[in-house]
């Protein structure tokens, strides 16, 4: 018996019982430790707030006063969320090494989530999960480059980058990959370039494995190179941007979360100010143009002026 079910089994005999329930009882009815039914009595009063009491020497009960009833959703939106995505992965799959697998793990899911939401199972597909930015593209390279990552193999890839439009060569020991808003990239040391960078997996036109060490980097210097500031771009943080935004979208900016050492300060007049460390603008400006008349850069000088031109030509092409 699973803790889903046991949760179910205890919500019965609690209120078919017009006495308290001993832990003996419960245990025998169970078939479990007494520290099995502790733990989901704490689960179902933590998670469901169920009104189960304990009374000393006698067991447990339901609080006659309560209306409490079994949801019939049973998973917090952060299961949900890895179920459907899991799901969803699976589903779309076909064709590889791996397909018999992935059905087998697409099934097991589905029957979780049918057990999780009894009354509703073939309704699921009322609940949708979209990818925002993510650029629609095969990754037949991948297998390659996450061997590289990890088996520690040096790579040598040719690469069209976006931001000059040019093919370049590059050595690199790959460090690790990272999945961001929906799009692959790899966080890797350039020997070309002699500095760490991060490339856009479906950028990379070829990949071989090549012989060489490969050059490893802490855990903690990849994170203060790569994670310390806002977006994908390699660096740590060269400034702080400083942006205040209206009360209309204060309270929106509010619950957002654009970087988790951002610092927000409401105002008195219901305006919102947001902190965020940096390294290369170029993601921020355009998550700022994004809100448009609804906030402004306070700093530094030089972020302002780059949004201004931004906003400036955007506002040129409708005159």
């Amino acid at each position: 018996m699973d803790k889903l079910e046991r949760a179910y089994q205890l919500d019965k005999l609690l209120k078919l019982r017009r006495t308290p329930v001993s832990m003996q009882t419960l245990c025998e009815q169970f078939e479990c430790s007494e520290s099995t039914v502790k733990r989901t009595i704490a689960a179902m009063k933590h998670i469901l707030q169920a009104p189960i009491l304990n009374r000393e020497g006698h067991g447990y009960y339901y609080d006659k006063l309560s209306t409490f009833e079994m949801p019939g959703v049973w998973f917090s939106a952060e299961e949900l969320y890895a179920l459907l995505t899991m799901q969803q992965l699976a589903s779309g799959l076909s064709g590889g090494f791996l397909e018999d697998e992935l059905n087998r793990l697409r099934d097991k899911i589905e029957s979780i989530l049918s057990r999780s939401v009894p009354l509703a199972a073939d309704q699921m597909h009322r609940i949708r999960m979209t990818e925002a930015g993510k650029r629609s593209r095969a990754l037949p390279l991948f297998p390659v480059i996450a061997t590289a990552v990890l088996q520690r193999q040096r790579l040598y890839i040719e690469y069209d980058g976006r931001q000059h439009g040019q093919r370049s060569q590059r050595q690199l020991s790959p460090q690790r990959m990272v999945h961001y808003r929906g799009n692959w990239y790899l966080d890797a040391w350039c020997h070309n370039k002699e500095k760490l960078l991060t490339f856009a997996l479906e950028k990379i036109v070829s990949v071989k494995l090549v012989a060489g060490e490969v050059l490893a980097l802490s855990d903690e210097q990849l994170d203060r190179e790569l994670t310390s500031s806002f977006g994908i771009f390699a660096g740590e943080p060269s400034d702080t941007a400083v942006l205040r935004f209206t009360s209309g979208a204060a309270a929106w900016v509010a619950d957002e979360q654009w970087f988790p050492d951002e610092t927000g300060t409401w105002l008195e007049d219901g305006r919102f100010e947001l902190r965020i460390p940096y390294s290369n603008p170029t993601e921020l400006i355009m998550e700022i143009c994004r809100h448009g008349p609804e906030v402004e850069v306070l700093a530094p000088a030089s972020l302002r002026q780059r949004v201004a031109e931004n906003l400036q030509r955007a506002r040129d092409q409708y005159a």
